[in-house]
């Protein structure tokens, strides 16, 4: 028997609230240098061929385009600077695919004047040239199928953007998302943000009240290489977190979050092959962050 999709859950009311809070400054603008500097080949929904590697990149500078080495370098994580090693963090553990995911939440249950959000049936459509209150452009296309139990819900997105000029923190996505009735979340997903182009092949799911990635998961920051995704961590928002990140590159990155560091729940200590490097002081926005998976 068909169910009543589950945007209309009051479940999602936490959600929805942190999406609005988190878009204003992270999700609010493109990096417009980023995606003109590098993109993706248009093609981003199927997983990576054999051979080709999990990530293939291009350059476009005008109407030429060079394709980086299809299979990437490993990240050096040990000689990377905080912001990359954020950026491989970030990506690994789902933030991107969770900020997207609030957004479209918010969209379905209050959707806004801009971007225009046209509801038929089941699918949220948005194809927007438009400027909202706050000066923000925004474009390109969005597609969301929304799910019952019985069938996953899907993301679609192409070149979203959304331009406002002076802020240092835009993001534009292009790719897809797929979130199953149990939880599991799977995203073939480009994000430009911070002055970083990033794409993450991926699948996490809940295992004893943990999130886990797939063995087969990956991130590569354009530039800075491609890291496996690995170990199971919890950031509940309010409560310690547990667990740990790992990323393997080159060298193996590990955000211990159940070191003592992480008693005030603000931070938690990164070591790459065991040497201790700057700590992660921002969990409370992480946690933020990742609202999505505390949902299942």
């Amino acid at each position: 028997m068909s169910r009543a999709p589950r945007f209309s859950s009051p479940s999602f009311a936490p959600l929805l609230a942190a999406s609005r809070r988190a878009l204003p400054g992270l999700a609010l603008s493109c990096l417009g240098a980023a995606l003109a500097a590098g993109c993706l080949d248009p093609d981003v929904s199927q997983g990576p061929e054999d051979g080709d590697g999990p990530l293939t990149l291009v350059a476009v500078v005008g109407s030429e385009t060079s394709a980086l080495p299809p299979k990437p370098a490993l990240a050096e994580l040990a000689t990377a600077t905080s912001a990359t090693r954020q950026r491989f963090m970030d990506a690994a553990l789902g933030a991107d695919v969770s900020q997207v995911f609030g957004s479209v939440v918010a969209y379905a249950l209050a959707p806004p004047a801009c971007p225009v959000i046209e509801r038929r049936g089941g699918t949220l459509y948005s194809t927007p040239d438009c400027t909202d209150a706050a000066g923000v452009h925004w474009s390109g296309r969005l597609v969301a199928h929304t799910w019952d139990d019985d069938r996953p819900m899907t993301i679609t997105l192409e070149r979203w953007r959304a331009d406002a000029p002076g802020n240092a923190r835009d993001v534009a996505y292009e790719g897809t998302i797929t979130v199953h009735p149990d939880g599991r979340f799977q995203a073939n997903l480009v994000t430009a943000r911070d002055g970083f182009v990033s794409r993450t092949f991926a699948t996490w799911r809940s295992d004893a009240g943990k999130v886990i990635a797939d063995a087969d998961s990956w991130v590569i920051v354009q530039d800075h290489g491609i890291a496996q995704i690995g170990g199971a961590w919890r950031l509940p928002r309010g409560e310690r977190p547990t667990g740990a990140l790992y990323l393997d590159g080159a060298d193996q990155l590990v955000l211990d979050l159940e070191a003592e560091e992480t008693a005030d729940l603000l931070c938690a200590p990164i070591f790459v092959d065991g040497a201790a490097h700057a700590k992660r002081c921002d969990l409370p926005e992480l946690a933020e962050a990742l609202a999505a998976f505390s949902l299942f």
